[in-house]
């Protein structure tokens, strides 16, 4: 179960690591889950998220149902994978434009769906990473062909650079690779009603979904292609 922690002077995070998992050494994991640059310097008041130990050090990737493009892991693996955005975020918060001009495509999709802020106006397409965007396309064939497309009643955005909700760190938007479904109904914190279905078939290929967190962290409209952050 996932928990918050308000750093207290003179905290270490090693310290709060070994305090939390028993082992100094997943210090850099939980630093790349917050999305903290420098392990070394904490800032008194603000909070961390301590998500369980199998969250940080998972006994084996997730694999992709669809092409060989795996999950990466932590911050560390999204970067690997997807590029470091945080090099092209700007001095005033604005992203680069050469970053999305060069890292994101538009997923082609076979059914249009209702903007979430606007319904008089559909999607056909999913803009999200180059690199996911055949697999995207592929997930959307399959929710048709197997029966699900009633299940999505609304688009809420994948690419957004923008700090998480209720967090200091980067969104998983800011690089192209979560997709909100269904927000109206799907609130951040709250249980949702999202389809049992749909979640499998995300799940299937690769997605995790934030139904599965706890506290105000859970976020049932929300699904993105990694783990650990």
């Amino acid at each position: 179960m996932a928990h918050r922690y308000q750093v207290r002077t003179g905290d270490m995070l090693a310290e709060i690591a070994r305090d939390s998992y028993g082992t100094a050494p997943l210090t850099r994991k939980l630093a790349d889950y917050n999305g903290i640059t420098n392990p070394n310097l904490l800032r008194v008041g603000e909070y961390l998220e301590l998500p369980a130990r199998l969250v940080l050090a998972p006994p084996a990737a997730v694999p992709a149902a669809s092409g060989a493009l795996q999950p990466p892991h932590s911050l560390e693996g999204i970067i690997a994978t997807f590029g470091d955005i945080r090099r092209h975020i700007r001095d005033d918060g604005h992203l680069n434009p050469a970053w999305e001009t060069g890292h994101l495509a538009t997923a082609p999709i076979p059914f249009a769906i209702p903007l979430s802020w606007d319904r008089t106006r559909r999607v056909q397409g999913i803009y999200c990473h180059k690199l996911l965007a055949p697999l995207v396309s592929d997930l959307f064939r399959a929710i048709q062909q197997e029966g699900l497309q009633e299940q999505i009643t609304t688009f809420g955005g994948c690419f957004n650079c923008r700090p998480k909700r209720q967090s200091n760190k980067l969104s998983t938007h800011s690089w192209g690779i979560a997709i909100d479904l269904n927000p109206e109904t799907n609130r951040q914190g709250s249980p949702g009603d999202m389809s049992g279905e749909l979640v499998a078939l995300f799940k299937r290929y690769g997605f995790a979904w934030g139904g599965t967190w706890s506290g105000r962290n859970k976020d049932p409209m929300h699904f993105q292609f990694c783990t650990g952050y």
